[in-house]
């Protein structure tokens, strides 16, 4: 690739992918110049200015070693560029950890914005689902050549996205040779909880059946105290349930009390501890395709595998997360200014579905620990537990393919034309029928099936009550969402200050949604969603780079338009057709209309101005707009009779973010870079739910609507020192404020006696607390040539230990137990704060390199109080109860934020503040109790008694917290406890 410099020596070459380069300039009477080291960076302008000497006698050529700008002139916007290099020397695993570095992310929340409002781009290729928009981040790290991260104030090409644009350059074969690496990264089994076994006899779930003490004759028959009573689910007993047993009129299930244990042993004898190890496997390996590659362009060929398979806190209808995706690119030069490149992924992902009856599934899927063990603190939580079939499994396979067409004018010129093509089908379904044959003899002569294995959709208990069929693996999904993309773009270089770049984009989707769940024993919980639309969208749009010596300009403009090309149906707020009986009528009997398509005009604006070679001033502004999830224009759901429960509207308007950006990009000392940014978003046309009930009840759904708001207001601190010997690192912090509510109301009713008493009701604007957070990366290397040498060998050279520190500050809440007025977000849990550590060691054996390297997560291995851990709400109130807060008086007065806890070893001691000791006190507890009026603190110990000195209540009690009253589900009061992860590179 080249150019010709023009008669004051100024030259474009454009369409360079990002990469390193050599640039050469040649000129009759000067010494040739060569550059070495030139990087491109996607999006930016590399500016490289040569210098070249008269050549009076034959001279050497000359070389020099180019360096990379670290305050980028052009950028107008927080911007993040992430080398593979920079990536492989991190603890993280997955992509979307490498987004979730920079300051205003979370995961894969951009500035308050979901992850649905942030673009994932692959090599021009979007990988959003757009049933939800919600993106598909499963990439090879080892096909990983630059990420790209912007938050904000990015241009006038980029359509259907609020919040973020994620840009991924992947690698491609080379002309001349092969290339690849292998990554395999293991997990030892093991817990991924502090605390027992959930399988542990002791446990909340198990505990008042087998425990010999109480197991018998019922956990009030006072072996245990008030205290251990309320940690557990009070049991009357297998004497009891026997005698139940023997009157009834069934003698088939007549059980002595020991027949009735081991039954119940029998029904719980699942194992739920992790047997099996994670791991990832990753593969890529690039080069000239053999024999006709030269015939054809230099045809190259890169090829990726990813193999991902995470271990669920407790098995369920699967035992783990699987993922895995294919991927290969085919490049070539069909002539020197034509390139054509053609892409092909396959993917697909295993987990499980948590939807019921509620709603009907959308393609989420469960994997991270919190998510799964939060659900075992509902009603259904031992169901869960022991139930392989709870949820239903679930799989999404994802076909992707694509080309690129590009062409170069002329070193000032090029276009682009993008094709793709994405087609996403779900499959969630019902586990095997449970086999009720009775072939299972647990006791001499009695014999049972398999349950709580297999699907059994009617209503069974346990022996003890547990659920084991009926309300189970509701969920169904057959849907197939594909769409159909056209982009062209076109770029020119007019002159040094004007780089103009216009395009269109054409979006195809056909959404063939057949959602569903179902109980043969419930109609009501027998609902589905079935439809057929095809929408579509077209975005067109024009920006200019202006670039002058002390300003840059990107000034864009968006036109949008998007048809809904589906039937709005003519239906009142209260009409009869949602009625029992009806509902499905709706597509046959009720009057039509074309939903109306919209138009929308997006100005773009983003402001560099250097202020010196090592700083620069910022500011952007924008509108973007995106398509509300489909389901929320296009669902009808009905219940078996036909009874409707929500239905969408296809004439939402588009979800609008007005964002303004204002930064400050320091170079300090020619060692650190300074980035200071503030950011407003004013978010309108959101989408939620309306309630509609008529007088007698006949009518009752929900109806979509776009009367949600946000306002979010940030403030982000970067400092980032990129180059050293032996150290680098970053630091940056992120506080956020976010405001969000609702327009009108949410909930109408056709009495007005009810719609009054909503009335009185004012909608409540939720104002959060802001959440701090930090993260905090130091990379420390040796050189390659470091320390002593042996056969070629240095041991100290080509280590890196890599430290990856996160804190955020502690959620409000509200705890209001005397329902006092007003009163919202009066207690903060605890800050949280995590370290991880990569220890690499390279090696480099001919040719080849080989890593070796072990991730250590939660290093510290702190434990942080987990809401997964309270059985139930009434667990969670008996704990805020027992916390010491500092608007509490007497005895319970102190420091205490939630998330606090007492040692396992430490026992339970509550405090009390009463008035008199003349009162009626339970001596069945080790309560330390305060008389406020004689200021004196007394606990009774064998029947009497007994005063404790300051210095016994400090030390005994409150230091060490005994006075909490911990959660009930022990295993899952803390989660994510330290893990130790080996892995190997090699690469050739």
């Amino acid at each position: 690739m080249g150019a010709a410099t023009d008669n004051s020596g100024y030259y474009v070459i454009l369409n360079v992918p990002p990469g390193d380069y050599m640039l050469k300039a040649s000129m009759i009477g000067y010494s040739d110049v060569t550059a070495t080291n030139v990087v491109v960076v996607m999006g930016q302008t590399t500016t490289l200015d040569l210098k070249m000497e008269t050549e009076v006698l034959a001279a050497e050529e000359v070389t020099i070693v180019a360096e990379r700008p670290v305050v980028v002139r052009d950028v107008s916007n927080s911007q993040l560029n992430v080398t593979s290099e920079t990536i492989e020397n991190m603890p993280i695993l997955d992509v979307t950890e490498v987004i979730g570095l920079q300051a205003g992310i979370q995961g894969m929340t951009v500035r308050g914005g979901s992850a649905r409002q942030t673009a994932f781009v692959v090599d021009g290729i979007v990988l959003n689902d757009e049933r939800s928009n919600d993106p598909y981040t499963s990439v090879s790290f080892g096909s990983i050549s630059e990420v790209q991260v912007q938050t904000g104030g990015f241009n006038a090409e980029y359509g259907d996205a609020r919040s973020g644009i994620i840009n991924v350059v992947t690698k491609g074969g080379g002309r001349d040779r092969y290339s690849g690496s292998i990554i395999l990264r293991y997990r030892p089994p093991g817990k991924k909880h502090f605390g027992p076994s959930v399988d542990d006899p002791n446990t909340f779930f198990t505990r008042p059946y087998l425990d010999p003490e109480v197991c018998y004759t019922g956990t009030d028959n006072g072996t245990w105290d008030a205290y251990t009573q309320r940690q557990y689910p009070a049991f009357e007993g297998w004497n009891t349930v026997s005698q139940a047993t023997l009157q009834d009129s069934d003698p088939t299930n007549d059980l002595t009390p020991e027949g009735a244990r081991r039954l119940f042993r029998w029904q719980h004898r699942r194992n739920s501890n992790i047997v099996k190890p994670d791991q990832t496997l990753d593969v890529t390996i690039g080069g000239p395709v053999p024999w006709i590659g030269k015939e054809l362009g230099d045809l190259r060929f890169h090829f990726s595998y990813r193999d991902l398979k995470e271990m669920f806190i407790i098995p369920l209808a699967r035992k783990s997360y699987d993922a895995n995706i294919g991927r290969l690119k085919l490049t070539t030069d069909i002539n020197p200014e034509t390139k054509l490149t053609l892409t092909g992924m396959y993917g697909e992902t295993h987990s499980v579905s948590p939807y019921q009856w509620q709603t009907t599934p959308t393609g989420d899927v469960l994997r991270s620990p919190y998510e799964i063990a939060n659900y075992v603190s509902s009603s259904s939580g031992n169901s869960i537990i022991y139930m392989p079939g709870w949820f239903s499994p679930s799989t999404i396979y994802r076909t992707i393919l694509g080309a690129t067409f590009s062409r170069v004018l002329s070193s000032r010129t090029f276009y682009e034309v993008y094709l793709q093509h994405n087609r996403n089908r779900y499959n969630t379904y019902k586990m095997a029928d449970r086999d009720t044959t009775r072939k299972y003899e647990i006791l001499p002569g009695y014999f049972v099936d398999e349950a709580p294995f297999g699907y059994w959709g009617y209503g069974v208990t346990s022996i003890e009550g547990m659920r084991i069929g009926g309300w189970m693996n509701l969920g169904r999904d057959s849907s197939v969402v594909s769409t159909t993309t056209l982009r062209f773009n076109f770029t020119s270089q007019l002159n040094s200050t004007n780089q103009i770049k216009s395009g269109l984009k054409v979006t195809f989707n056909n959404y063939d949604i057949n959602s569903s769940t179902e109980s043969p024993s419930m109609t009501t919980w027998t609902r589905d969603q079935v439809y057929e639309v095809h929408p579509f969208r077209i975005g067109v749009y024009a920006q200019d780079k202006l670039e002058f010596e002390g300003f840059i300009a990107n000034v864009g403009l968006r036109l949008d338009y998007s048809d809904a090309n589906s039937p709005r149906y003519e239906l009142d707020f209260y009409d009869p057709y949602f009625k029992e009986g009806y509902g499905h009528l709706i597509e046959e009997e009720v009057p039509v209309d074309n939903a109306e398509p919209q138009w929308s005009l997006s100005p773009r604006l983003g402001v560099s101005h250097p202020i010196t070679d090592n700083s620069k001033l910022y500011f952007n502004y924008g509108h973007f707009r995106q398509e509300p999830s489909s389901t929320y224009r296009f669902r009808i759901q009905r219940e078996y009779n036909g009874l409707v429960t929500s239905i969408g509207e296809p004439d939402l308007r588009l979800e609008k973010t007005v964002s303004y950006e204002l930064g400050y990009t320091h170079y300090l000392f020619n060692r650190l870079l300074l980035n200071i940014a503030a950011y407003y978003k004013d978010v309108t046309n959101e989408h939620g739910w309306i309630t509609y009930q008529n007088i007698n009840n006949s009518v009752q759904y929900l109806r979509a609507s776009d009367n949600n708001y946000e306002d979010i207001r940030g403030l982000e601190f970067t400092l980032d020192k990129r180059v050293g010997r032996w150290v680098t690192g970053f630091v940056n912090y992120t506080y956020e404020v976010r405001t969000y509510g609702y327009f009108g109301l949410t909930e109408y009713y056709e009495d007005p006696n009810r719609q009054r008493e909503y009335l009185r009701q004012n909608p409540y604007q939720e104002r959060p607390h802001p959440r701090p957070y930090m993260r905090a990366n130091l990379d420390i290397h040796s050189p390659e040539r470091f320390g002593p040498e042996l056969n070629g060998v240095y041991a100290l050279g080509d280590w890196n230990v890599n430290l990856l520190a996160t804190w955020r500050a502690g959620a409000f809440t509200t705890y209001n137990p005397n329902s006092g007025p007003g009163i919202v977000d009066n207690v903060q849990w605890k800050d949280s704060h995590n370290i991880d550590l990569r220890v690499t060691k390279s090696l480099r054996i001919g040719g080849q390199e080989m890593q070796l390297f072990v991730d250590l997560t939660n290093v510290l291995n702190s434990r942080f109080l987990s809401y997964a851990g309270f059985s139930d709400n009434f667990d969670y109130l008996d704990y805020m109860e027992s916390l010491h807060f500092a608007w509490e008086e007497g005895v319970e007065n102190g420091n205490d934020r939630v998330g606090e806890y007492r040692e396992t070893q430490v026992n339970y001691i509550p405090m009390q503040s009463v008035s008199s000791l003349d009162v009626v006190l339970d001596p069945e507890l080790p309560v330390l109790y305060y008389d406020l009026e004689t200021e004196r603190y007394v606990q009774f110990v064998e029947n009497e008694w007994m005063e404790r000195d300051e210095s016994w209540i400090k030390r005994e009690v409150i230091d060490k917290k005994a006075y909490i009253d911990m959660p009930n589900l022990t295993y899952f009061t803390y989660l994510n406890p330290r893990n130790v992860k080996l892995g190997i590179k090699v690469s050739f």
